[in-house]
């Protein structure tokens, strides 16, 4: 649903309303209620120029399948993905990546609707219990038939139309080639099987295995598809009391045979998603950050102290979530790109509370709440491409390494984040400080948060990093490949360490650290998302647009950020040397201002260049 909507909630036509109601009743009515399935409105399409190729209401904006594969929109629609898909994805026009997100959708939905169900089957349960009934007489009609013989044509007819709704040979020879995968929601028949199956490649095993002679032509279907099949019968009916039966039915099924362990966690991870823990994270997260701020506009202590706690309160519930995670996967936190923004979050969050632990000023809350809300929206938007529990490539299967290196050089990233944005609240502080003062104090009390935090990031980045390169050398046979992400992992650890170099040899200040800071952030997107979401390739989940584009939008704002704090040091040193009794005898700062901003815009210049020559570009 979150892929065919963008929501976890489905729509239904209430009067002249559509009202959301839950995904799982949903995925019910397409088992169970095709027609009524067919009906709803969720597919939701925005592009203009889609919906006018599918001849669609122009006003609307959520669509069913009836309306999206009415008359030849299906064929035009396979048509368009099939050559779309031959495309390079960062070559497709917005018209066709719109195009095949509707071809997807609508894939998906096929999927769904075929994974507890034949297809062409109206009545699940009692085409079942005919071929049950009928099997016997119907092989033997079938070989009479075959060898001239005389038999029961009416029987042969009627054995021939069940084959032909429990045998559908597209989906059997896509579910035996892996070219096409279909949804496998048929569990093995012991505990000591773990291989299982799609409905039609469960049907097909019991009809093959019932045709052998020695067989006796008695076919006995699985467990679970009876259960599947007696379930959507009384769901279709509307009869509680009888689904309600069989689902207890199922489950006793499933612990007969062993396969409570399997589909345990099921109701676990049900509970998990409905209660959504990183959304209340979020919520809880921009409440701590306004209060936070508003600390600064008062001398009361009690928004400040609320803030904490709230921050607190969201890394308890943000660490459950983490868990909760780990125990359903059976991994550690960082398996995708998903998992690693809200590990990063994560992070932020418990370094933010730490500096605030230490400094009682504020500033800890504003960068916990701020970084961890950030991560969150970002790894929202990432739920919504699918499953976020994917299985691992074989070469990344590993709970060792994903233990050590991706967990190690992900809190290397967190805390390169959160002296980025140590470094803006310097200077959104600096900005407003004719309103609120800034002292000097403050000043330096940032400045040495921002260096303790890169001192940190700058160990656990290189750690991180040279674990992956021994993981590299051990899956693949060498240690370094100069690949995007290697590059980028490589990027961060160097500009960390040039910050601290440059500040230990006085070629950087106070201001100094501050714009190499906030451009520590650029480098850390671009090495954490750039080459995930703008590649292709183990590092890589594929190009995304709009992953892109909200990158550079990101990468300008730190750039006017940075650029910013530096002019309004220029001009705060200027005017102190304006101001000064004698301004000809003193020592301006001014040059080394000039020196600082060049040696970071420079810097940054060809960091941009290289990056971008990395990427193509």
């Amino acid at each position: 649903m979150r892929v065919i909507r963008h929501k976890s909630t489905a729509l239904r036509k209430e009067g002249d309303k559509e009202k959301p109601y839950p995904a799982v009743e949903w995925l019910l009515e397409v088992a169970a209620k095709p027609e009524l399935a067919r009906s709803r409105p969720v597919f939701r399409i925005d592009n203009e120029e889609v919906k006018d190729h599918l001849g669609l209401a122009k006003d609307e904006k959520h669509f069913s399948v009836d309306e999206v594969a009415a008359e030849k929109n299906f064929q035009r629609l396979a048509k368009d993905s099939a050559r779309i898909h031959s495309k390079k994805a960062e070559l497709r026009t917005p018209f066709e990546k719109s195009i095949k997100g509707v071809a997807d959708s609508l894939m998906i939905y096929q999927r769904l609707a075929k994974s507890f169900r034949p297809q062409h089957s109206t009545d699940f349960k009692q085409d079942l219990d005919e071929m049950t009934r009928i099997f016997p007489a119907g092989m033997a009609a079938v070989r009479a038939h075959e060898t001239g013989a005389e038999h029961d044509e009416d029987e042969h007819q009627q054995f021939s139309r069940l084959l032909e709704v429990f045998i559908d040979p597209t989906i059997h020879e896509g579910d035996k080639s892996g070219l096409m995968f279909w949804p496998r929601t048929v569990p093995p028949v012991t505990g000591g099987d773990t291989d299982w199956k799609s409905m039609s490649a469960s049907l097909f095993h019991s009809i093959t295995n019932a045709a052998q002679p020695e067989s006796e032509w008695k076919i006995e279907f699985n467990g679970a598809a009876q259960s599947y099949a007696a379930m959507l019968s009384a769901y279709a009916k509307d009869d509680a009391a009888t689904f309600n039966a069989e689902l207890a039915a199922y489950r006793e099924h499933l612990e007969k045979n062993n396969l409570v362990g399997i589909a345990g966690k099921t109701g676990t991870e049900f509970g998990f998603n409905n209660f959504d823990p990183f959304y209340k994270c979020e919520i809880l997260y921009v409440i701590a950050f306004l209060l936070a701020c508003g600390s600064w506009l008062s001398l009361a202590k009690w928004p400040n102290q609320t803030a904490y706690y709230l921050v607190a309160l969201a890394a308890v519930v943000h660490t459950a979530g983490l868990i909760f995670r780990m125990w359903l996967e059976g991994r550690p936190p960082v398996t995708n790109l998903y998992s690693a923004a809200v590990f990063v979050g994560w992070g932020a969050v418990i370094l933010g509370l730490i500096l605030e632990r230490i400094y009682r000023d504020g500033i800890g809350n504003v960068v916990a709440s701020s970084v961890g809300f950030v991560t969150l929206l970002v790894a929202h938007g990432l739920s919504l491409s699918g499953d976020t529990m994917e299985m691992l490539q074989a070469v990344l299967d590993t709970n060792f390494w994903l233990a050590t290196h991706v967990v190690i050089i992900t809190i290397g990233y967190s805390a390169t984040f959160v002296a980025g944005f140590l470094a803006i609240v310097y200077v959104v502080r600096d900005f407003v400080s004719n309103k609120v003062p800034f002292e000097k104090a403050n000043r330096t009390g940032i400045t040495k948060m921002i260096y303790g935090i890169i001192c940190f990031a700058t160990l656990f980045s290189f750690v991180g990093t040279v674990l992956g390169g021994i993981w590299a050398d051990q899956s693949w046979g060498r240690f370094w490949g100069w690949d995007p992400k290697e590059n980028g992992a490589l990027m961060i650890v160097i500009w960390n360490a040039a910050i601290l170099h440059a500040r230990w040899g006085g070629i950087i200040r106070e201001r100094g650290i501050v714009a190499a800071s906030i451009f520590g952030n650029v480098i850390t997107a671009w090495s954490f998302f750039g080459t995930n979401m703008l590649g292709i390739g183990l590092h890589s989940y594929g190009f995304m647009d709009k992953a892109f584009a909200w990158l550079m939008v990101f990468v300008c704002s730190q750039i006017v950020i940075m650029t910013g704090g530096l002019m309004l040091g220029t001009l705060d040193n200027a005017g102190k040397v304006a101001s000064h009794k004698d301004g000809a005898a003193a020592a301006s700062p001014l040059p080394w201002l000039i020196v600082e901003g060049g040696v970071i815009v420079i810097t940054a210049a060809g960091t941009i260049i290289y990056l971008l020559k990395a990427f193509g570009f």
